[in-house]
Parts: C-alpha cells; sequence; structure tokens
C-alpha cells in the first residue's frame, strides 16, 4: 500500500487519533516530502479546501498509530524499555509487513518518534479512541499482534507484559474468554488446543465443533480486509492456529 501518502493524506485531513501530538514534529518533515503535498496544493488553488482519504486508508491508519503506541506502552510496563526491545519492535514490522522501503523507513521515523516520547502515552486514551474507531476482528488482531511483538524479545512475553496486554484487551471490549483464547496461542501447555478454541478438555464434541465454527467466522481474514492486505496475511497466521488446534483435538478425541 502506498503508506506514506495515505499517512499525510489523513494528517492533512484533520486525522491525527491519539499520536497526533506525540508525532506532530514528524508530520511537518514528511509532509515536505509527500508527493501528495503537489495535489494538496493543486486542490487548494482550485477552490476545494479539504483533503480526504478513504476509509482503507484511515483505517489502516488508526490500526498502525495504536499497534505502534501500544506496543511502545507494553515494552515501557515497567518504566525502563530498553533500545532492544524498540529494534525488536521495529523488526517485527520490517519482517511481518512487506512494505516498500520508503514506507518502512517512515515507519521506523514513526517507532522512533513514539519512543521518544513514550512518557506521554496515555493508555486508556489509545485504547478508547481504537476502540471508537474500529471493527471488533481488528482490535482482536491488535491485541494479538501485541502478543507476537512481546514475544519477539529475547526474554519473551513477561508477567508485567502479559498483565498490560490483557487489560488493553479489556479496555478495547474483549472479553475474558476470547481473550484468553488469544493467549494461548503464545503459553506451551497440554491443553493449549482447548484452550485455543476456547473449551475444556471435557467438552462435548458438538461443543467443540460450534466453539470451532464460530472462531473460524470471527477470525476469517476477510474480516479485516480493510486493514490491507499486509495485515490480513498476519491475520491468515491465527485462521491457521485455529484450524491445527482443531484438527488436534479431533485425531485426539476421533471424530
Amino acid at each position: 500500500m502506498a503508506f506514506k501518502g495515505k499517512l499525510i493524506g489523513a494528517l492533512i485531513g484533520s486525522f491525527a487519533g491519539p499520536l497526533g501530538t506525540i508525532l506532530g514534529g514528524l508530520i511537518g518533515h514528511l509532509f515536505d516530502k509527500a508527493q501528495e503535498e503537489k495535489e494538496y496544493w493543486q486542490n487548494l488553488g482550485s477552490g476545494r479546501r479539504t483533503y480526504t482519504v478513504d476509509p482503507v486508508s484511515r483505517a489502516q491508519l488508526n490500526f498502525i498509530s495504536s499497534l505502534v503506541g501500544l506496543s511502545i506502552a507494553v515494552a515501557n510496563v515497567d518504566g525502563h524499555v530498553k533500545v532492544s526491545q524498540v529494534e525488536e519492535i521495529k523488526e517485527f514490522f520490517r519482517h511481518n509487513l512487506p512494505f516498500s522501503s520508503d514506507d518502512q523507513a517512515l515507519l521506523q521515523k514513526i517507532i522512533d518518534e513514539t519512543f521518544k516520547n513514550r512518557a506521554k502515552l496515555d493508555i486508556s486514551m489509545l485504547c478508547s479512541y481504537y476502540r471508537s474507531v474500529s471493527t471488533f476482528e481488528g482490535r482482536l488482531l491488535l491485541v494479538r499482534l501485541l502478543f507476537k511483538i512481546a514475544r519477539a524479545d529475547r526474554e519473551g512475553v513477561t508477567r508485567e507484559e502479559e498483565i498490560l496486554i490483557e487489560r488493553i484487551a479489556y479496555l478495547l471490549g474483549v472479553d475474558e474468554q476470547t481473550y484468553r483464547s488469544i493467549r494461548a496461542e503464545f503459553y506451551r501447555d497440554e491443553n493449549r488446543a482447548y484452550r485455543i478454541l476456547g473449551v475444556d478438555r471435557n467438552a462435548s464434541v458438538e461443543e467443540i465443533k460450534s466453539a470451532y465454527r464460530k472462531l473460524v467466522a470471527q477470525y476469517h481474514p476477510d474480516k479485516v480486509a480493510n486493514l490491507g492486505e499486509e495485515f490480513v496475511q498476519l491475520a491468515e497466521e491465527k485462521f491457521k492456529v485455529i484450524q491445527d488446534a482443531y484438527a488436534r483435538i479431533r485425531e485426539e478425541r476421533g471424530f
């Protein structure tokens, strides 16, 4: 996606979101380099006083800005975020999101700027904002990616990080059972497949099938298509996790 252009277009259109003040110093620099600058001034000269972005661009920006802000907040949970943790966040975006080199460079700057201003991050405001502008499926993907990013650090997901992610999930309106289903993917135990489906080990076959159908509908990659193909690919990972868990249980239970 043309991430840079969409970012600038959205900011010009008075979109700033909860990170607007944090990224304020970066906006001017990016605006000068954006291709949209020419289009903006042409529109202004022709009497069209507004510059808008399409809903897909806005959805992508809301997701990315919230993910970056909350990722930094999780890394900074004990007030001592390490540079290595920030590098892991950057590496996550580089490795998992096939943006162009220009877009990745911009994203790295946004991460750096958010890191520098981490003391200004308001988790409740970030969550409240994203909850108000997102779909439920987008919020589920965001919580899952917070776990993925936290796990990328050498220490894995610490207890403090887990507690904060759970709080974020609550603030995003994710119920406890759904949160625990997401969490189960990142912890190994003998009941992992059941936990991923959100059922007990002694659940009936019909309960297991019902839970599976519900999750397949809930996590279908098409549900986050508005976030762009890059995030659809990440959603497909979760879809496969659910299918693998179901296949494991079917093999174990013989149905």
